[in-house]
């Protein structure tokens, strides 16, 4: 008799599977045309060691005929469409090192005797509908090494017991409703190394004693209401890579200088109450990849330093209030492939952007968002042969003062999926063959003062895009095709005629 079944099958799973009664392993994993229930009669092959029914159609409860296999290590059910409660009788699989429920529609609460599970590694409850707290019983779950909870509805307060899971490597919990203060007991946890806590209600400060945690890669605390300062204990962390504090009320104002000394890679504080120029410190932060201080108060000018931060490959400073040409030491941003300039005063020509740098492996643009600035002079006409360009999928150039015609050299640009040229004061006719580039959905060059005819093309592209030209003319967009039903499909301009 086998031990094993690594199974690749469709319809129902037979509850003649019950009969096996020397069957260790149940393997059945990816199969979205295996559909139905559990069969309960899983929970008579007592010698059951692993389950992994991930990944396929099975629907209903989870039996709990499966709560009395007393020897079973693994329990893997993620990515079904599961639901019901978990019931107290979870608390009966002591042995269990590995639960997996994550990604289905399980509701109710968190039972109290998860506690029991002492032998427990991965608890994964990722993508649910649980409530209620997260229960005091987890303090005695001593084997834990990676606590996944996130995407759920669980409200209450993370606690204090939390800090008795020594073996704790992961805390996710982001996405659900959790509240008060982050407890200082985060800082006896020796081995963690990931805190994912963000789209939370968390309020109060960030415990000092998080730099106890010498061992962290990731603090994550974004949107939440936790208030200021930021501890200088965070220096202490000498293995952080990634740093996010946005959208918090820390209400900083000039961000410590000691910051730039963490080595991170990645530093958000978008929408914490950043004002003044942006800090000098940035300049001595060579290790910065991802930057995103958008949705502040930042102003002044963009300073010619910023050009010593080369390892960029994603700068977010919109919603700010900038004011200045882009300097020429922009150019040294040799890596960036992701800048957002949006919603600031800034000025000038967009050759100095669009031309920066390339690094040869990386630092061609994928999306370039420059709207709602006051960038003149037109869009170059050999847009569509800038190296940096060349593999660009979204392009922003929105309600600039830019003037002049949609450069026919565009058509070059083949990874275009999103185009916005909206109230930039654009003239003439749109080239033919910009709108026949395969991947594009998007294309608004809505409120400006083009004309001609819309040149035909077989996209579906959103009629809104076209309004506010009063001298261009509507178009069909697809002749009736073979492999095709006919469509007759007219996109409706200005006051549609």
């Amino acid at each position: 008799m086998t031990d094993a079944i690594d199974a690749y099958l469709e319809g129902t799973l037979s509850p003649a599977l019950g009969m096996l009664s020397h069957l260790s392993v149940l393997r059945i994993v990816g199969l979205k045309k295996i559909s139905g229930p559990i069969p309960p009669s899983l929970g008579s092959l007592t010698q059951l060691t692993d389950i992994a029914l991930s990944a396929n159609n099975f629907s209903g409860s989870i039996p709990s005929s499966l709560w009395g296999l007393k020897n079973l290590k693994r329990l893997l059910l993620s990515s079904n469409n599961l639901s019901g409660y978990l019931p107290e009788d979870i608390g009966m699989l002591r042995g269990l090192v590995y639960l997996d429920l994550s990604n289905n529609q399980i509701t109710g609460t968190i039972p109290q005797s998860i506690g029991n599970l002492t032998s427990l590694s991965v608890l994964d409850l990722i993508q649910n509908n649980f409530s209620g707290n997260i229960p005091v019983s987890i303090s005695s779950m001593t084997s834990l090494r990676f606590l996944r909870l996130s995407k759920n509805h669980l409200n209450g307060v993370l606690p204090e017991s939390i800090g008795s899971l020594l073996k704790l490597e992961t805390i996710s919990l982001f996405d659900n409703s959790i509240t008060g203060n982050i407890p200082s007991s985060i800082g006896h946890l020796p081995m963690l190394r990931e805190i994912y806590l963000s789209d939370n209600q968390l309020t109060g400060k960030i415990p000092s004693t998080i730099g106890n945690s010498t061992k962290l890669l990731t603090i994550d605390l974004s949107s939440n209401n936790i208030s200021g300062p930021i501890p200088q204990e965070l220096t202490q962390l000498h293995d952080l890579q990634t740093l996010d504090l946005a959208f918090n009320p820390l209400e900083i104002h000039t961000p410590p200088a000691w910051l730039g000394n963490l080595g991170v890679f990645r530093l958000s504080l978008a929408g914490t109450g950043i004002t003044g120029p942006l800090p000098e410190w940035l300049q001595l932060a060579k290790s910065l990849t991802i930057l995103d201080l958008s949705s502040n108060s930042i102003s002044g000018t963009i300073p010619n330093w910023i050009g010593s931060i080369t390892g960029l490959e994603y700068l977010n400073l919109a919603h700010n209030a900038l004011q200045s040409t882009i300097p020429t030491e922009f150019r040294n941003l040799v890596n960036l492939m992701e800048l957002d300039l949006s919603r600031n005063n800034l000025s000038g020509p967009l050759r100095a952007v669009l031309e920066k740098g390339n690094s040869g492996l990386f630092g061609g643009f994928k999306t370039l968002n420059l709207s709602y600035n006051s960038f003149t002079g037109g869009i170059p006409e050999d847009i569509g042969a800038i190296e940096e360009l060349s593999g660009i999928e979204m392009l922003d150039f929105s309600y600039n003062p830019l003037g002049g015609t949609i450069p026919k050299s565009m058509k070059n640009l083949n990874s275009l999926k999103e185009v916005r040229m909206a109230s930039d004061g654009l003239s003439g006719e749109i080239p033919i063959g910009l709108l026949d580039i395969a991947v594009m959905t998007e294309f608004d060059v809505s409120s400006n003062q083009l004309t001609g005819r819309i040149p035909k093309h077989s996209r579906p592209l959103p009629a809104d895009g076209f309004k506010g030209n009063p001298g261009l003319l509507r178009e069909k967009m697809m002749e009736n095709r073979k492999a095709l039903p006919p469509l007759s499909t007219l996109f409706y301009l200005n006051h549609g005629h």
